[in-house]
């Protein structure tokens, strides 16, 4: 889907944002654990809306559901502070809003810029969930063992790198890694 550079690099980081939460260092499901956790501290993190806004936004995970795909299309087109980037008021009515999501609502308005932050928080979420290039769903962890055990292809990577590194290493005048 086509957006602004603004939602581009946004999009980006509000994706990676929710890859980190999916999971614990142990690879146990805990999106849902985690996003509770930031819901019940909104008002702690709203005010890094100012300089990471994909952090607050994930708060919002789900929250939406989009009556007009084409005034959300319009708005990934745009960014803040742009006469095209309509305002929350404006947005809402369009909207199906999770009603857990109502009191996060309330709180980012009364935070400076959280307006402009709920416009765009609602954007990232319609990415999310509409755009070719969202974030792949987590695999399940059965298959992902599987493809750990028998992938050749990184034992060969590795090997590659090491190479590589072996060579770097001499270049520099030290003496070659033995294998």
């Amino acid at each position: 889907m086509k957006k602004s550079r603004y939602f581009s690099e946004l999009a980006k980081s509000h994706t990676a944002e929710i890859d980190d939460l999916i999971t614990d260092s142990e690879g146990k499901s805990v999106l849902q654990k985690r996003l509770n956790i930031k819901r019940r501290e909104i008002e702690a993190i709203l005010p890094m809306i100012e300089f990471s806004p994909e952090m607050v936004a994930v708060a919002f995970y789900d929250a939406f559901r989009f009556e007009s795909k084409e005034v959300m299309r319009q708005i990934v087109l745009s960014e803040p502070g742009h006469p095209s980037f309509i305002k929350w008021i404006e947005l809402k009515d369009l909207l199906k809003i999770a009603d857990w999501a109502e009191p996060l609502i309330k709180a980012s308005l009364k935070t400076k810029g959280g307006d402009a932050f709920l416009v765009s928080t609602a954007a990232l979420e319609f990415l999310r969930s509409n755009d070719t290039y969202a974030a792949p769903e987590p695999e399940p962890e059965a298959k992902r063992e599987r493809s750990d055990d028998g992938d050749e292809d990184d034992s060969e990577e590795m090997d590659d790198l090491a190479e590589a590194g072996s060579d770097w290493l001499a270049e520099q005048g030290f003496e070659p890694l033995e294998r």
